[in-house]
């Protein structure tokens, strides 16, 4: 009997023992960075690093968890660790003020003076009421005066490490801090020498590898950028830094399917990643998927609910549908994050887009051989429906020979995407004496190649029209490509026309023009054609010189001038217009 309870008592301790560790296991993030915070407010800095690191182990990118890691490793006195634990976290969330702190007070005890005061006056400046800053800042000032030294640790080292007498401080997590608050502030080519300093005592640190990477990148010197990160995916292989680093580069260059395959493939070992779902939704904008894009943007701010590049990720996504109220909620609220950030405030700056769009031209053509003028004047007005969709109605009084006729037409574009759109219309002209009695007409644009580097976009398009008029019917087929380069400044296009009437006589020819941006208000055009023109149903051969420019005047009116000189077969024509655009 006594033998059978030993037994039993035996079994159950057995048991106990064995389900011990399965509940440790089986404890959740939230509640391991709980109790981690218990540990390390009353000072069990072992403990707090332990729950810690095994909290981080099940959500890696958990900013709040890293930064409490860092304030325990500041206890244990291992202040490597704890700036390894801030970095991580700054790198996560660059916005971050308790990392920030925690920085400073770990290059304050490093005695990095010079990089511990502007991380500290940076939190202090961002947060006036917060008085452990304020009193970091005056204690650094201190420091540097010699006034007083640095302060002593929590916990003092162990015994059995001794530091040499002239021990001097590692520049390299300084030169790093230097480098990212310069990028931060928009100067690159300072940033670039800070890290290149700290590569050259530090060639095989990743961190610094990845941040050149990104300041090369964003210097548009995209082939060195990839270099870098490839450098530190040979070093460390995997590496999710340096795969989001190549994500970005396929973005900056314009070649999205590029950048959906390696997002993805992030996203399949990293699912929580908070970066890698930002930068899904910024490519999902890219392709026009606007409800995949708020989707990852809202994960985000799930995991990270101060996460300032999701909120303008959901302005941006606000803006593309067209509700412009809403964007700027969203960059207002990111805004309070990132105080000062230049990038949201060019967002709020931007005005709200405008709906309606006006236009009217008028040309005057003077003939040769006593022909008299040709008059030929317009007005359209554009409504747009939705970011996608635009409407608009076209009036044409045109003079030939004292005979005038009116044409009415009706269009509509709609962009299926932020690569394809296409075009309809429809035009009728009532009592035609020499306009076509009505017309049908349909396009499309294609746009084959993004912009990258110099080279601007690059579209294929084409247009397709038939023209009734009263003795026979015109079809015309227009081919065309447009490419730019220098930054979009010098955009160049090259037109095939191609016109067939209803007796089988046919005629073909082109059309080639430069479009110059002189300044971001000015611009200027010119262009040869040796094509036909459709006068009155007949297919006259054509050649014709033309120039022209157009100024922005403000943001909602634009003025325009045109000059041509045409060569017919019968006479010669010189044509000479005006026009005006405004929107509201």
């Amino acid at each position: 009997m006594r033998r059978g309870r030993r037994l039993s008592l035996a079994a159950c301790l057995i048991l106990a023992v064995a389900a011990a560790p399965h509940a440790a296991l089986a404890q959740t993030a939230d509640e391991l960075y709980a109790s981690a915070v218990k540990a390390r407010q009353a000072q069990h800095f072992d403990e707090a690093a332990d729950l810690l690191k095994r909290a981080l182990a099940l959500k890696p990118d958990n900013a709040d968890a890293l930064v409490q890691l860092g304030f325990a490793e500041l206890g244990r006195n291992d202040f490597q660790a704890a700036r390894d634990a801030f970095s991580k976290a700054l790198s996560i969330a660059p916005t971050y003020r308790d990392a920030s702190f925690g920085m400073a007070e770990v290059e304050f005890r490093s005695g990095n003076l010079d990089a511990a005061l502007p991380l500290a006056e940076q939190v202090a400046q961002a947060d006036p009421s917060n008085a452990d800053a304020a009193k970091l800042v005056e204690n650094i000032r201190k420091a540097k005066q010699g006034v007083i030294s640095k302060p002593k640790p929590v916990r003092a080292a162990p015994a059995a490490v001794k530091k040499p007498p002239h021990h001097r401080p590692d520049p390299v997590p300084g030169l790093m801090e230097e480098g990212r608050r310069l990028r931060q502030a928009g100067n690159l080519p300072e940033a670039e020498k800070a890290y290149r300093r700290a590569l050259k005592l530090a060639p095989k640190n990743t961190d610094i590898l990845v941040a050149l990477g990104f300041v090369v990148g964003s210097s548009q010197r995209f082939d060195e950028a990839g270099q870098f990160f490839d450098q530190a995916l040979a070093i460390k292989p995997g590496l999710l830094d340096a795969r989001l680093g190549k994500v970005r580069l396929a973005i900056w260059q314009g070649d999205t399917p590029r950048a959906r395959a390696l997002v993805d493939e992030a996203l399949a070992s990293a699912p929580d990643n908070a970066e890698a779902l930002d930068l899904d939704g910024r490519i999902a904008l890219l392709e026009g998927d606007y409800r995949r894009a708020e989707q990852s943007f809202q994960r985000v701010l799930a995991l990270e609910p101060r996460n300032a590049e999701a909120l303008v990720g959901i302005g941006d996504v606000r803006r593309a549908e067209g509700d412009d109220e809403a964007a700027r909620q969203a960059y207002t609220q990111a805004l309070a994050i990132e105080p000062g950030s230049a990038d949201i405030e060019q967002r709020l700056s931007v005005p709200p887009p405008c709906e309606w769009r006006l236009d009217i031209g008028s040309e005057v053509s003077d003939l040769t051989n006593g022909l008299g003028d040709w008059t030929d004047s317009s007005a359209g007005l554009a409504y747009r429906l939705s970011p996608r969709t635009t409407i608009s109605g076209h009036t044409r009084l045109a003079t030939r020979f004292g005979r005038s006729d009116v044409q009415l037409e009706g269009r509509i574009d709609q962009a299926f995407t932020p690569a394809f759109s296409a075009y309809v219309l429809a035009a009728a002209t009532p009592d035609a004496d020499f306009l076509a009695r009505y017309s049908v007409g349909a396009g499309a644009s294609w746009k084959v190649v993004a912009p990258a580097k110099a080279f601007g976009p690059l579209s294929l398009n084409i247009d397709a029209r038939y023209d009734d008029f009263a003795d026979t019917g015109v079809t015309s087929i227009q081919p065309w490509i447009q490419g730019y380069v220098f930054d979009g400044r010098l955009g160049l296009s090259a037109r095939w026309v191609h016109a067939e009437d209803d007796t089988g006589t046919r005629a073909d020819g082109y059309v080639l023009r430069a479009d110059l941006a002189v300044t971001e208000r000015f611009n200027v055009f010119a262009g040869y054609a040796d094509a036909p023109e459709i006068d009155d149903g007949a297919l006259i051969p054509t050649r014709t010189v033309f120039g022209g420019l157009s100024f922005d005047v403000s943001d909602p009116l634009t003025l325009r001038a045109s000059i041509a000189h045409e060569e017919r077969p019968t006479f010669d024509r010189n044509i000479f217009g005006l026009g005006v655009t405004a929107r509201f």
